[in-house]
C-alpha cells in the first residue's frame, strides 16, 4: 500500500515591524533573543511579547554554544532549489535559549560561536562555527 505525496509549500508571517531589531541585528553580525521585562522568560526565536503578557526587551546572543543536535538535509526541499549539496542545520544552546542555525562538520557536544552571513541568494541567517 501507497500514500499518495503532495507538494508542501509553507509560507511564514513575520510581524517584521515587532521584530526589526533581530532583522537588522543579523546584518549587523548580531544574534538577538528576546526577554520579558517582567518574568524573564527568554525566547528564540525572538517574540514580539511574552506568554504572560509582559513587554520584552531585546538581549545578543553571545559566547560560546554548546552543540545539543544537527541534521544533515541530503533531499533539498522546496524553496531551497538553489542548494545544490547536502547541508547541516545545527540547534545550540546559549545559555537558556536553544539557537538554530546552519553548520558544517559539527558533532554533539561541540564549542561553538554564532555569527550571521547571507546565504547564496542574499538571505541573512545564522551560522556556526566549531572553537
Amino acid at each position: 500500500m501507497f500514500i499518495e505525496s503532495r507538494k508542501l509549500e509553507m509560507l511564514h508571517k513575520i510581524p517584521v515591524v515587532k521584530t526589526e531589531k533581530y532583522w537588522k541585528g543579523l546584518e549587523e553580525g548580531k544574534v538577538y533573543k528576546a526577554v520579558c521585562k517582567n518574568c524573564g522568560e527568554e525566547y528564540y526565536p525572538p517574540r514580539a511579547e511574552c506568554l504572560c503578557g509582559g513587554e520584552v526587551e531585546w538581549a545578543e546572543v553571545e559566547g560560546e554554544g554548546v552543540v545539543e543536535a544537527f541534521t544533515t538535509v541530503h533531499t533539498i526541499p522546496a524553496g531551497f532549489e538553489w542548494h545544490k549539496k547536502p547541508y547541516t542545520i545545527t540547534i545550540a544552546r546559549f545559555g537558556n535559549v536553544r539557537v538554530m542555525g546552519w553548520a558544517e562538520n559539527v558533532k554533539v557536544g561541540d564549542r561553538i560561536r554564532i555569527k550571521t552571513d547571507k546565504d547564496e541568494t542574499g538571505v541573512w541567517k545564522v551560522y556556526f562555527e566549531v572553537v
